[in-house]
């Protein structure tokens, strides 16, 4: 039996958004992957669904070879060995750019809404 994702046309959340979900949350302040991990469960882009892990950890991974963050290793409270994630100036930038796409995805959607409901009246 094969299994399937939901259709993005049932709203189910786009992963492309994650990055700058990830870079608002540094943005406001340094975080563990576990806090990361909960704030992106948190967003309203999420819709309640709580984010895959192993993704997530891909995702920071990522970004911090492309430079957009940092990483420390620190012991916790509990004793364990743990990656601090922070910001860099690049991924400052990269936040800036975010709210310029996402505006004009914004503009793009809001105008095929437009032309979907002419043609389906």
């Amino acid at each position: 039996m094969k299994l399937y994702k939901k259709c993005s046309c049932e709203g189910g959340n786009l992963d492309k958004f994650v990055q700058p979900i990830i870079l608002k949350i540094l943005y406001e302040c340094d975080a563990y992957g576990y806090v990361i991990l909960k704030k992106i469960a948190e967003s309203p882009m999420m819709k309640g669904a709580k984010p895959d892990p192993t993704g997530i950890y891909r995702q920071l991974k990522t970004m911090e070879e492309r430079g957009l963050l940092m990483s420390k290793e620190q012991i916790s409270d509990n004793g364990n060995l743990v990656k601090c994630y922070s910001i860099t100036e690049s991924g400052k930038q990269c936040l800036l750019n975010w709210i310029r796409t996402l505006k004009d995805y914004r503009d793009s959607i809001d105008l095929l809404l437009v032309e979907i409901q002419k043609t389906i009246k």
